[in-house]
């Protein structure tokens, strides 16, 4: 069985591929289009696992520099959960089973990160794809 972890990404979304019979663990970023080819090839019985912000109880950026940045934040955030729903949209389309992942507050450090895959890494959304599906 393989598992494809994906956070989603208005620019590039995280893509994770653990495939558990040969214990290999991958992580790439995807625009969009080149997304949905990658999960159009891959198909098969495999599980996807979209990380699905938007199930998560409003966020609320009162907290930040000030108003305007704060509604910039909440811009941004809004962009990346209709960019993961679109996935879900996508996955629907392509008859691929999939899941929405409820993330929770951690994040995993890129250190962490290196000590448990072995791969180095800085980017966020390759470290939080992997992490939807390694050992699973």
């Amino acid at each position: 069985m393989i598992y494809i972890g994906i956070d989603p990404d208005v620019t590039k979304s995280g893509v994770a591929c653990w495939n558990k019979s040969t214990m290999t663990l991958t992580v790439q970023c995807l625009k969009f289009f080149e997304l949905f080819t990658y999960l159009k090839d891959v198909g098969g019985p495999n599980k996807i696992i979209i990380e699905a912000g938007w199930l998560n109880k409003k966020s609320n950026y009162h907290g930040a520099k000030n108003r305007q940045y704060g509604e910039l934040i909440a811009k941004h955030v809004g962009r990346n959960h209709e960019v993961g729903m679109k996935i879900a949209e996508m996955c629907e389309f392509l008859g691929l089973k999939y899941e929405l992942y409820k993330p929770d507050s951690a994040k995993t450090s890129p250190e962490y990160f290196e000590r448990l895959t072995g791969i180095k890494t800085k980017n966020q959304e390759k470290i939080d794809a992997a992490m939807l599906v390694f050992q699973r």
